[in-house]
């Protein structure tokens, strides 16, 4: 998808001297500048939803407990989650 985006002067001036400093391209630095956006942005929800937090925490404490599983013992867990809720 191509964009077009018209930015003030003042915040045109920072990028080209952001992209200049980092040896990027100014696509390139807008580019991590808008994932770095929605990189925030999705971490600000996670920190909203309590259960996702309890959950965060659940599993942190099962890691320390040794209780780790496969790849494969995961996506089995999650087949039978979905065969009981449908």
């Amino acid at each position: 998808m191509a964009m077009t985006l018209r930015l003030p002067s003042e915040l045109e001036d920072e990028l080209r001297a952001a992209a200049e400093e980092d040896r990027r391209s100014v696509q390139q630095t807008m580019v991590l500048a808008i994932e770095a956006y929605l990189s925030r942005r999705e971490t600000s929800e996670i920190k909203a939803d309590a259960e996702t937090l309890r959950a965060l925490a659940d599993a942190r404490e099962q890691v320390a407990r040794g209780e780790v599983y496969s790849t494969d013992e995961v996506l089995a867990a999650l087949d039978k989650r979905r065969a009981h809720s449908a």
